[in-house]
């Protein structure tokens, strides 16, 4: 993980009182960081329950929404990733929770708590050298925090191999820097400098699915973002991520999700509250 580089754009501490929530929507990714307090993290329309120590990162742009359930303290990070990062995307699921970071990685926790340099609450860095002493450090925390997600057991099968294999890394950063360009096998073969059946027949056994399936994962996963960051009309999107027809985004959408494109939108739109 030595190579990731995940320089930050901007840190955050918000204090919470019990019921208080904070939500936001980012197109990079980021991390939140609990070092006081217990809390309810909702990303998309997964739910689960955060307390002191762990530490979420967001592998991508991301929307998520945290409401304390006691006394509250969250550092929030927003970073993009470059380099040799940007091949590890496609692999990782929409969070990566390290249960007990402060205590397993007691030292870069307190490199999180310093990140502000005392300052409560900051959305930016005004001090000289402030971003890049901070990007050093964020490199440092996530490829701590993946390490030990990786250790702990949570990353899905095969993801190692993924990210390990340079060939099979080429097509999934062509896919998700591209998704609306008209991939086949043997474009994505040529990208990965194989032949097209060694090619289809690596990429299926380390990633768990055909490179077909996975351009649709990759094409819907980026819909989203674009029917509510980008606030794109369906059709807009559809266009947008190549598909030959409206009906034909709805009907992949619909079995990716389980739910019509208006639909979802519609209910992710109300899950966000502004905080109070």
């Amino acid at each position: 993980m030595a190579s990731l580089d995940w320089p930050v754009q901007a840190a955050q501490r918000e204090s919470l009182t019990p019921g208080e929530r904070v939500a936001w929507m980012h197109d990079s990714a980021g991390f939140s960081y609990i070092s006081a307090g217990t809390a309810a993290l909702q990303v998309g329309l997964e739910r689960t329950e955060i307390s002191t120590g762990d530490l979420v990162v967001y592998p991508r742009a991301h929307r998520a929404e945290i409401r304390a359930t006691d006394e509250s303290n969250i550092i929030n990070a927003w970073f993009l990733p470059s380099g040799g990062s940007a091949q590890t995307l496609g692999s990782f699921p929409n969070t990566l929770l390290v249960r007990e970071f402060s205590v397993r990685e007691p030292n870069m926790a307190m490199l999180i708590e310093g990140m502000l340099s005392g300052q409560a609450n900051a959305s930016d860095f005004s001090r000289a050298g402030d971003s890049v002493v901070c990007s050093l450090i964020s490199t440092t925390i996530v490829s701590a925090a993946i390490r030990l997600w990786v250790e702990l057991g949570c990353a899905p099968e095969r993801w190692l191999h993924q990210v390990s294999d340079p060939f099979i890394a080429r097509a999934l950063d062509a896919m998700h820097a591209s998704p609306g360009d008209a991939w086949t096998v043997k474009r994505l073969a040529q990208v990965a400098t194989m032949s097209r059946s060694a090619f289809a027949e690596r990429f299926t056994a380390l990633v768990g699915q055909t490179p077909a399936s996975y351009l649709t994962e990759v094409r819907i996963e980026t819909s989203k973002m674009l029917l509510i960051r980008d606030g794109l009309s369906i059709a807009e999107t559809a266009h947008r991520l190549g598909y030959e027809s409206e009906a034909g985004f709805r009907r992949a959408f619909r079995r990716q999700t389980g739910s019509a494109p208006a639909l979802w939108r519609g209910q992710q739109r109300s899950l966000v509250i502004p905080a109070v």
